[in-house]
Formats: structure tokens, C-alpha cells, sequence
């Protein structure tokens, strides 16, 4: 990325060396240059899906950190929009994620944990949209 040196994994030993090197400090291994920038490719890859999947985690906590603070007094109001709005932008989030990476196949750990935390928020948005339920069935059965 703009022509920086970054951190890749040997193919021979799976150290961290850096992409510009031409062979690995710690096995002496020959590093091809072509291969090196696929390496580096692939892992700003990986790294984007696991700060993507942070994302979306996060931003599913928060609604419902939101969606809790529906109930408090005179707040209420003002974070029912906030989390409807966080319900929407979790979806998208999610989708966004299944789009842009569901094809990776690595054996990174990191990806396997952006993985479960993608899976986590959409545990949360499930839950979410359980209870929008609910509160739009009780809401509908006082007005009757």
C-alpha cells in the first residue's frame, strides 16, 4: 500500500519479515518479489475484515446499550431513534462484511476471530430484532 514495506509471512518458516525483503532474516529463505506483494495484498485483507468485523461488533453492542437506555426516563425518546437507526447500520455492516470477505480462505487466526466476532454481532442484531418485535406487539396491543 503506496509503496510501503509490510509485514507478510515467510513461506517456509510462517515468520513475520517484511514484504521489500528478499530473503527471510530468520531461515535464509529466498523471498520472490511477486509473491511477496500477493502476501501483502492478502494480509491487508485479512487485516480490513478483522477491523470491519470489530466494527460491526462494536456498533451491534452499542444498540443495544441504546436500546436499554429506550427504558430509562426522558432519555428514552431520544435513543429510540439512536438505536433504530443502529439496528439499520448493523445490517448493513453485516452484509457489507458477507460481501467483501465471506470468499476469504486463509488460516490466519485473526481472520477465524473476525469471523466470530461477525458472528456475535449478528447474534446481537437477531436479539434486536426479537425485541423490536415484542415492544411493537405490546406498543400495537395498548393502543387497542
Amino acid at each position: 500500500m503506496f509503496g510501503q514495506a509490510q509485514s507478510i509471512r515467510c513461506p517456509n518458516c510462517n515468520e513475520y519479515i517484511s514484504s521489500d525483503s528478499t530473503e527471510c532474516r530468520f531461515c535464509s529463505h529466498p523471498i520472490d518479489a511477486e509473491a511477496a506483494q500477493r502476501a501483502s495484498d492478502e494480509q491487508d485483507k485479512i487485516n480490513s475484515a478483522c477491523n470491519d468485523a470489530n466494527n460491526v461488533r462494536n456498533l451491534a453492542g452499542a444498540m443495544w446499550v441504546m436500546i436499554a437506555l429506550r427504558f430509562v426516563p426522558f432519555i428514552g425518546c431520544f435513543t429510540g431513534i439512536g438505536s433504530i437507526f443502529m439496528f439499520f447500520a448493523t445490517l448493513a455492516l453485516l452484509i457489507r462484511w458477507e460481501v467483501k470477505y465471506a470468499a476469504v480462505r486463509t488460516s490466519d487466526p485473526d481472520f477465524a476471530v473476525a469471523k466470530r466476532n461477525r458472528l456475535f454481532a449478528l447474534g446481537l442484531w437477531i436479539g434486536a430484532l426479537v425485541i423490536f418485535f415484542v415492544i411493537l406487539g405490546l406498543s400495537v396491543a395498548a393502543n387497542m
